[in-house]
């Protein structure tokens, strides 16, 4: 007779399915993108560009982790890469949105009236 499986174990195993079938790129950008908007919101504005830098590289180990977990070895470079990529390129679009939210808030004009007249 077979010993039965732990329930705990079964719902890990379908966890790292759901992450492979992915091919491992949705959880790292999904949790950049949340990491992102975290600090874009709650940090100071004076320091919000390191906060964004920290989050971006908890961002790329978190996309290596999840590529390690996924134990495939085809393709892993490419996937990493991609993962990788897709992490920075997320934090910076959420970064460059902040900073003109910023600048708009705070009433910097791109063309200021000045320089429109002449």
């Amino acid at each position: 007779m077979s010993q039965p499986a732990r329930s705990g174990s079964i719902r890990q195993a379908r966890v790292i399915e759901r992450i492979a079938r992915s091919q491992g790129l949705l959880l790292p950008w999904s949790v950049s993108f949340v990491i992102a908007l975290v600090i874009a919101i709650f940090s100071p504005i004076g320091q919000r560009w390191e906060w964004f830098a920290a989050g971006a590289g908890i961002a790329v180990i978190l996309a290596f982790v999840v590529q390690i977990i996924i134990g495939r070895v085809d393709g892993f470079i490419l996937r990493t890469a991609t993962s990788v990529l897709g992490c920075v390129l997320i934090v910076g679009i959420v970064s460059f949105v902040s900073a003109l939210l910023t600048a708009v808030s705070a009433g910097i004009s791109l063309f200021p009236a000045e320089f429109a007249a002449s």
